[in-house]
């Protein structure tokens, strides 16, 4: 099985890219939890529902790796977790490093942030590029690849 994670900001565009890998080369596709989460509870998140979302989005992606496909596509994975929660709270709970080592992704795709294009469900950090830019600068510090290749 061959694992390819979309990581980036709202509307930078992983749920259309994962879309069309999957249309084009088949597999499996997870969307984001945070999106089920939001649509839940109607209303912005913050720092403490920042381990229900990454145990949401590990379930869904744990899910799918047991259907074994040959290629799975990963709408975002606990790195997008991370970097909202650093960007929005200023903090993110330290397990979630540990759980992105203990994985295996093959494949990385960061995608730059873009012009908020109003989609429902943005957040404040959308809205203010100046501090989800940030993604792109600190964003792989303290993560480590292990048998990935970073692009």
């Amino acid at each position: 099985m061959k694992v390819v994670v979309l990581a980036g900001p709202e509307s930078s565009g992983k749920s259309w890219l994962a879309a069309q890998l999957n249309a084009h080369f088949g597999g499996l596709m997870v969307g984001e939890y945070v999106r089920h989460f939001i649509d839940h509870h109607q209303r912005d998140t913050t720092l403490a529902d920042i381990p229900a979302i990454a145990h949401g989005q590990l379930a869904w992606e744990d899910s799918a790796r047991a259907r074994h496909p040959a290629l799975l596509i990963l709408d975002t994975h606990l790195l997008t977790n991370r970097l909202w929660s650093q960007t929005l709270f200023g903090d993110y709970p330290g397990w979630l490093d540990d759980e992105l080592l203990a994985r295996q992704y093959d494949l990385h795709l960061l995608l730059s942030p873009r012009t908020w294009n109003g989609a429902p469900m943005a957040s404040a950090a959308s809205r203010n590029w100046p501090i989800a830019g940030r993604f792109s600068r600190p964003a792989w510090s303290g993560c480590k690849s292990i048998n990935s290749r970073w692009w």
